[in-house]
């Protein structure tokens, strides 16, 4: 990644994390309430008073706080060689990225999540059907959300060019609980971690040093600037 002009680092934002999630609640809240509001008259504050917003609304406000809980925990790291870049927005789409850490080990896409809950996983198929292996969080069923991560890393990829720097998808829990005796660490590909062991990964030891981990995260910063 050496030669060319050098990336500004003045120009470089980290992000806030859950910014795009914590806007799209305040998006759709609004939008609610103006329609009570215009329906319902001088009986609007009591319509307001005794419902609340659908639980696709209360998502995108859960979604924020989870992605805000994972940055104070990467924050705590104060490590120079760990570099987290929030809130990612991909030029020419309305998607974005929660987190890309960058570390000795190489990149990490994180998408986080706020589930109560025991991570686990189980065989749904039936009989004839075949083995059917999906990730659940409690009872509700997570399988889809290693999907999501697909078109993430292929996103971060073509960010990189022709870097040789390894890029993991990962799945973060944000609150949810463990079984006692260990628990799924991977799913289709993509890592299972927790705030704690996603802090343990991106410590460990690679063959980025100091100066390439610093180079890649200016790289990907300027490719997927910060939401807002």
């Amino acid at each position: 990644m050496a030669g060319g002009a050098a990336l500004p680092v003045q120009e470089i934002d980290r992000g806030v994390a859950g910014r795009s999630a914590l806007g799209e609640y305040e998006r759709r809240h609004a939008k609610r309430e103006q329609r009570i509001r215009q329906r319902w008259g001088r009986l609007s504050g009591l319509v307001l008073a005794l419902s609340e917003d659908p639980q696709s609304t209360r998502a995108w406000e859960r979604g924020s706080v989870g992605e805000s809980k994972l940055a104070q925990s990467l924050a705590k790291l104060k490590r120079d060689d760990v570099i987290a870049r929030h809130d990612r927005r991909v030029p020419g789409s309305s998607a974005n990225i929660d987190h890309i850490v960058v570390c000795p080990s190489g990149v990490f896409v994180v998408d986080a999540k706020l589930y109560k809950g025991e991570i686990h996983t189980k065989d749904v198929g039936g009989l004839f059907s075949g083995r059917d292996l999906r990730l659940f969080v409690g009872s509700r069923d997570c399988s889809r959300l290693a999907d999501g991560l697909g078109w993430q890393v292929r996103t971060v990829d073509a960010a990189l060019g022709d870097a040789e720097i390894p890029v993991f998808p990962v799945l973060c829990f944000i609150d949810a609980e463990w079984p006692l005796l260990g628990g799924p660490r991977e799913f289709q590909g993509v890592l299972i971690e927790s705030e704690r062991s996603l802090r343990r990964r991106v410590t460990q030891r690679g063959k980025l040093d100091l100066e390439e981990v610093g180079e890649t995260a200016m790289v990907l910063a300027h490719a997927l600037p910060a939401h807002g």
